[in-house]
């Protein structure tokens, strides 16, 4: 048992995960039974957080025994097989937009021969009847085309583009935290921005 009360592992050796589990239940009830009203029961705190600071370095080494060869591992597995990976992907991307360009292409052309059959109907160089069964035998969109094992689908996605910032409501803009942090804190004041103070505590 540790001299100190206040201890709950001591700094040097090693510990294994029952004696984490245990320690860490330990810390706990210390944690519930600690009460903070006087001075001296403030210096006692400080110790016991500089305690629990060194079980948490106990629970690092003892994790990282299991972590730092994994992730070697795994380090290695990924500058082995990435690259190929990265081929996969890029030769499938490749094969689909062989494919968008083709099958926009025919969209493109079937509705070309809908406007041009709607347009002789408008001019009246053509029945109406015969404009809707001309149109229905150019058929509809083909979305998809299917095999035996798989299918190709041509989706149409909406892509939001910003062509002019400058009128975009206020609404919708980020600030840049980071920055208005940065540039308050040396002094400069900035409309709609203050200072103001909390308290954190830090253990030496």
């Amino acid at each position: 048992m540790p001299k100190n009360k206040n201890e709950i592992v001591k700094a040097e050796g090693e510990m294994n995960l029952t004696e984490i589990k245990s320690k860490s239940e330990e810390m706990q009830k210390m944690v519930d039974e600690t009460k903070v009203t006087t001075d001296p029961e403030l210096k006692i705190v400080a110790d016991k957080i500089k305690n629990i600071k060194t079980l948490g370095k106990f629970v690092r080494q003892e994790m990282e025994k299991y972590t730092k060869p994994a992730q070697e591992i795994i380090n290695n597995a990924r500058t082995r097989y990435l690259p190929f990976e990265k081929l996969c992907k890029d030769a499938e991307a490749q094969l689909k937009t062989k494919a968008n360009v083709y099958m926009t292409d025919i969209e493109n052309k079937r509705r070309a021969k809908e406007d041009a059959i709607a347009k002789r109907a408008e001019k009246g160089n053509i029945k109406e009847e015969t404009a809707v069964r001309k149109t229905e035998e150019i058929g509809e969109e083909k979305k998809s085309v299917s095999t035996d094992s798989s299918q190709i689908q041509r989706k149409i996605v909406q892509e939001i583009v910003i062509v002019d910032r400058e009128k975009i409501p206020h609404e919708y803009w980020i600030v840049d935290e980071k920055k208005v942090r940065k540039v308050a804190l040396a002094g400069i004041e900035i409309p709609g921005v203050e200072i103001r103070e909390s308290s954190q505590i830090a253990i030496k």
